[in-house]
């Protein structure tokens, strides 16, 4: 997980300085959200190892947006950080936390409403890579990857000719592939002498919001 966080601060730095000459707004961001999630053991015929989930996310990271204060009609909006997906109830595990990167892509249509107010929608895509444990089996490791899509409405605040402040909210459908390894056993639902394996099909419906601040480049003022 931690050889990923290079790459994907060099695509934040390449899109940032690609988007310079059509002017840009880059800063920070900070998201929570919940839902619920759907867990399935694959290949499982057996009711009790298919389990649901409430869950939570919080996270936080860089923000960038290719149009944070002009009247166009498209604008992209990239986030990419640090991001906790809880998991709570529903299961024998009780309690499972993972902690990951997250990189949003939101393209936008949109428009100013005022020489200060930029309000845009669209489509949003997420992709997820996540580790974690439950609770109260601390040896058995979970790998998740996750690609979710949804929608996407957002408003861009620019309070003077070099900030924007970004209210954003949206809904997303996330789909994950996960593998489980350690000392767990779904049959029993209990600790186990000897490692096993499991992988895991995981559907989660969310609700988010999200804010950001951005500094904007001398084309976007």
């Amino acid at each position: 997980m931690k050889r990923l966080l290079p790459l994907l601060l060099l695509t934040v730095v390449c899109v940032f300085w690609s988007s310079q000459a059509q002017a840009a707004g880059l800063g920070f961001y900070g998201s929570a959200g919940g839902g619920t999630a759907d867990w399935s053991v694959d290949g499982s015929s057996i009711n009790s190892q298919n389990f649901g989930k409430d869950t939570g996310h919080f996270g936080v990271g860089l923000a960038m947006d290719t149009a944070p204060a002009r009247d166009k009609l498209f604008n992209y909006q990239l986030n990419i950080g640090y991001d906790r997906f809880s998991n709570r109830g529903g299961s024998a595990w009780g309690s499972v936390d993972f902690d990951g990167f997250v990189v949003s892509n939101n393209f936008g249509f949109g428009t100013m409403i005022s020489p200060t107010t930029r309000v845009w929608f669209g489509p949003e895509l997420r992709v997820t890579w996540a580790d974690g444990h439950p609770d109260k089996y601390k040896d058995y490791k979970i790998h998740l990857f996750g690609f979710g899509i949804g929608p996407v409405v957002g408003m861009n605040l620019n309070y003077d000719d070099m900030h924007t402040l970004v209210l954003k909210m949206g809904y997303q459908y996330i789909n994950y592939v996960a593998e489980g390894n350690g000392r767990f056993d779904h049959a029993t639902n209990a600790v186990t002498t000897s490692s096993r394996s499991f992988d895991y099909d995981v559907t989660e419906k969310m609700l988010y919001v999200t804010i950001a601040y951005l500094f904007r480049t001398s084309g976007d003022r």
